[in-house]
């Protein structure tokens, strides 16, 4: 998945997916060569534990 489609995803910023990576939040994308991809599957359990915190 890309940053883009993350971004779209949690309905923020792109610069703020990297500012979510830089505080790990989020996890690194992997690099193919110059871009950045998300692993679906990492980004889904990010996203759970975030409501997971958000919800207590």
């Amino acid at each position: 998945m890309r940053v883009e489609n993350a971004a779209d995803r949690l309905r923020v910023h792109r610069s703020y997916i990297y500012k979510l990576i830089n505080t790990g939040v989020l996890p690194h994308p992997i690099k193919l060569e110059r871009a950045a991809r998300f692993k679906a599957s990492d980004l889904d359990e990010a996203i759970g534990a975030l409501s997971n915190e958000y919800a207590k």
